[in-house]
């Protein structure tokens, strides 16, 4: 468990060095826990509260002005209350970071205000809370302390779009900033994707800062401290690490708040989001709705950046499917149909000409679409007759990992298997700005990537129907044959590491090594494994799966588990070529 007391303890008044004050009312850190059993066991086995709720001292209490916390792997709805009225709610985040909130005027009382953290929700949700302290000042003028500036560009000297990630140095917690939302940027608390590559904000005075930039999972990531960024005057050159020439990156799982209803981004901050995340084919899938974010796009400039394309989610009780592309102005699948025939039927009646099954082992509406009662991995088919007209599967959503990545690859591989014409995907499911961060799990497809902007809509559709698609999280898979060799790759940024690469025929692994630390971290091409194969017959299918541990830093952070098999908490990154074929289908 990473130590959540490894930050300021604070004592007394503490005074900034532009005169403002602040009253610790809480230094230390808790774990609270709402209900049994505990989410995770890098907890307590016996959760110290199931609520935060404390008596506090304010003298002078109208001077007092703003509160901030901290706060991690918050993901029910908390709510925040002083002397009975709310002032506010935590952030849904897993993330760990600092909160703020403005306290109304007269709130108050010389001694025995109480403070209450609670939620309603009957889920078991394990947090992180404490740190608590009273300021003399409006969160605006809290955060109006030290300038950080930076402009990034590509190796060519073009703005990029990017991501800037601010932490408290020694705690590693997502810094307050002054910035808000804007058309040339996105921003969460620590967090700025900025579609110019420009970053002009403020933070906190009187703490050591560290400030990341980078851009996906394609490119380096560069650290500074704020005075090291302060005395760069140049801009700063964001390279390239992995080379997918000839690969265009695609995300077929993305919302808003505006039009999911649930979530935090807006469609502009979403925009920004896949520009900063370097996505090029970017898909939006609202929830049973035809949205075209390409007029927004164009409005911001930010489609000089990706080609997007109007899909929908049709949320039937009987799965999710993500449908691509669809004709904006035909009415949505209806999503209220439940058995599978009419839901297919009506799928592509839209249009669509892509069909993906989503996190097919999560329950939703109390239905699991792979559940045990219905679905024999052992053979690819369904028990109870159904037959899976979806043409996509999609094997990783980073918004909603499984505890093991192996358990969907393999029940891809047994639909194959079992005849299916079925491409592997990888996608975010992302609602939030970061909570669950675009982009992280994507589709790597062979279609022309010279302008990101025209990109060819109908070739990155046949690629799909074909199942040419390459699954990247964190790492980039892919395999080929040459002669009778089985040639498989794994590369990656210097920031993820592959332990891993293993080669699977019709499902059973066939070869696997390990990859040596020096290796494995390398930027670029990690590893390579060849295996030679003998003639294969119509039907066999070779598959290349990569592996290695998750990112945990707050620049890059995974999810953990959505519907978790166990308490155990293992981040991995992950990839898997497309299935090939060499005796024919």
């Amino acid at each position: 468990m990473k130590n959540y007391l490894s930050g300021l303890i604070l004592v007394g008044l503490a005074t900034s060095m532009f005169g403002g004050e602040s009253l610790p009312i809480l230094p230390e850190y808790f774990s609270v826990r709402n209900a049994e059993p505990r989410e995770w066991s890098n907890f307590p086995l016996v959760a110290e509260k199931s609520e935060l709720s404390l008596e506090f001292a304010a003298p002078q209490p109208e001077k007092w002005k703003s509160l901030t916390l901290r706060q991690a792997e918050t993901k029910q709805l908390w709510e925040l209350t002083i002397n009975g009225k709310k002032i506010g709610d935590l952030v849904r985040d897993h993330n760990d970071l600092e909160s703020a909130y403005d306290i109304p005027v007269g709130l108050l009382q010389e001694t025995g205000n109480q403070l209450r953290i609670f939620t309603k929700s009957p889920i078991p949700d394990d947090v992180q809370l404490g740190q608590i302290e009273l300021h003399d000042c409006p969160i605006s003028t809290l955060t109006d302390g030290i300038p950080l500036k930076a402009t990034v560009v590509d190796e060519s000297g073009q703005p990029l779009p990017c991501r800037f990630t601010i932490v408290e140095a020694k705690s590693k917690t997502l810094a307050l900033t002054s910035e808000t939302s804007n058309d040339q940027q996105a921003v969460r608390t620590g967090v700025i994707y900025s579609l110019n590559g420009t970053l002009s904000a403020k933070v906190r005075a009187g703490r050591d800062y560290e400030i990341f930039v980078g851009r996906g999972f394609e490119y380096e990531i560069l650290k500074y401290d704020a005075q090291s960024l302060a005395a760069t005057v140049s801009p700063i050159i964001l390279k390239k690490q992995v080379d997918t020439s000839g690969l265009i990156s695609c995300d077929t799982h993305l919302h808003t708040l505006e039009h999911a209803r649930h979530g935090d981004c807006s469609v502009v901050e979403r925009l920004i989001s896949i520009a900063g995340e370097g996505i090029e084919l970017a898909i939006s899938t609202e929830h049973d709705k035809h949205i075209d974010y390409l007029p927004t796009a164009r409005r911001l400039g930010a489609d000089r950046y990706f080609t997007s394309v109007v899909g929908c989610e049709v949320t039937t009780h009987e799965g999710h499917f993500n449908s691509f592309p669809v004709a904006p102005e035909l009415k949505p699948a209806e999503h209220l149909l439940r058995p599978w025939p009419e839901i297919f039927r009506n799928i592509f009646k839209t249009g669509a000409k892509v069909c993906i099954i989503n996190h097919p082992r999560d329950i939703h509406r109390n239905f699991r679409p792979l559940d045990p009662v219905r679905w024999d991995v052992a053979s690819g088919t369904f028990t109870d007759g159904r037959k899976l007209e979806a043409n996509g599967f999609e094997l990783i959503n980073s918004g909603a990992t499984q505890s093991d990545p192996m358990e969907l690859t393999h029940d891809w591989m047994a639909l194959l298997r079992s005849g299916h014409r079925i491409a592997a995907v990888g996608a975010s499911d992302s609602h939030t700005v970061n909570f669950a961060i675009p982009g992280q799990a994507r589709t790597y497809l062979a279609v022309n990537d010279a302008d990101p902007a025209t990109i060819n809509v109908d070739a990155a559709v046949t690629e799909f129907l074909e199942g040419r698609t390459h699954v990247s999280f964190g790492l980039l898979a892919q395999l080929k044959i040459e002669n009778d060799d089985l040639i498989a790759t794994v590369s990656g940024p210097d920031w993820t590491r592959a332990t891993q690469l293993s080669l699977f025929e019709n499902g059973t692994e066939i070869d696997s090594i390990t990859i040596p630390g020096p290796e494995g971290c390398k930027a670029g091409l990690k590893s390579t494994l060849r295996k030679k194969i003998a003639p294969a017959r119509p039907g066999t299918f070779y598959v290349a799966v990569a592996r290695g541990p998750g990112i945990t830093e707050p620049w890059w952070m995974m999810m953990p588990p959505y519907q978790p098999a166990s308490p155990e908490n293992n981040p991995y990154v992950f990839a898997v070529s497309s299935a090939v074929f060499p005796g024919g289908r």
